[in-house]
């Protein structure tokens, strides 16, 4: 009886020795997995920021829509949109530079006139505040300058007074781009707000896809 009783008494204080021996073992490999998988990340950052983006005199094209906000939206359709601009990056963050930018737009107005066309153009001067996170960037930027309505149509809804055409500009918006392969090229999309004052003070969002090209 005494040396069954030894033997069970053994076989407790092994088990724990036993159960400890399998935790560590569990946990070296837990640890040996989260070490590789720490070293996967570290390279497939490294790859992504290795990937490095030209900075300097930059030129900028890109399509997209202009929408009209609150009563202009009655008064004007949806248009298709272009947008250049042309600039320098001062620093890594903050570049400066000229912007143009035509829509055109269906009048919506009460009849007569029925389906009649004007176009919309604007230029002015602009900053850029760009945040990089790898490939990836976000943008805020913002300017001022001056349009002009290629018809006077919209001067029967009192958007526009008689021989009106052009307006200060204000805008303002926001983006994300995406850093390509090759340092020069960028592709991006981003919206911006605009405010002319001289025709009602309407309100409009230009949305637009992008490409950059920086020498």
């Amino acid at each position: 009886m005494s040396g069954s009783s030894t033997s069970r008494a053994g076989r407790r204080r092994a088990e724990p020795i036993a159960a400890r021996i399998r935790t560590l073992r569990a946990s070296l490999y837990v640890l040996r997995c989260a070490l590789a998988g720490a070293g996967t990340l570290a390279a497939l950052t490294g790859t992504a920021g290795a990937r490095p983006a030209a900075t300097g005199w930059y030129a900028e094209g890109g399509l997209g829509a202009v929408a009209f906000l609150s009563r202009a939206s009655r008064d004007a359709a949806i248009g298709p949109a272009l947008d250049l601009r042309i600039g320098r990056d001062v620093f890594s963050w903050l570049s400066l530079g000229v912007t143009l930018a035509a829509s055109s737009h269906e009048a919506t107005v009460p009849p007569p006139p029925e389906g009649e066309w004007f176009q919309l153009y604007r230029g002015g001067a602009d900053a850029r505040l760009t945040g990089r996170l790898d490939r990836f960037a976000g943008v805020l930027e913002g300017g001022a300058g001056a349009a002009m309505i290629s018809s006077n149509v919209l001067g029967q809804v009192m958007i526009t007074d008689p021989g009106e055409r052009f307006s200060i500009a204000f805008h303002a918006g926001a983006g994300v781009q995406y850093q390509l392969e090759n340092r020069h090229y960028t592709v991006g999309l981003a919206a911006d707000g605009f405010l002319l004052p001289g025709f009602d003070a309407i309100r409009a969002i230009d949305s637009r896809l992008y490409l950059r090209y920086t020498y």
